[in-house]
């Protein structure tokens, strides 16, 4: 029952993130059509692909978590 707490918890980390990267992206682009300002998107490109290297690694992790439940739990 632990390996699943652990699976659900990290897998509502992930679709936040992801949620997330996907606002921040809009953001980026959004600004990339209406603006020049090459500090404010060297600044929103850094979050964003932070935000995207964030929900890769709670992918993995959400994998991890899920598989080491399957394995465990049947």
């Amino acid at each position: 029952m632990f390996w699943t707490l652990v699976w659900f918890l990290v897998n509502l980390l992930f679709v936040a993130s992801a949620i997330t990267y996907l606002f921040m992206h809009r953001a980026y682009t959004e600004k990339k059509r209406e603006t020049d300002d090459a500090i404010l998107l060297d600044r929103l490109n850094r979050r964003r692909k932070l935000a995207g290297a964030l929900s890769i690694l709670l992918f993995i992790a959400m994998a991890a978590a899920f598989m080491t439940n399957m394995r465990l739990n049947g």
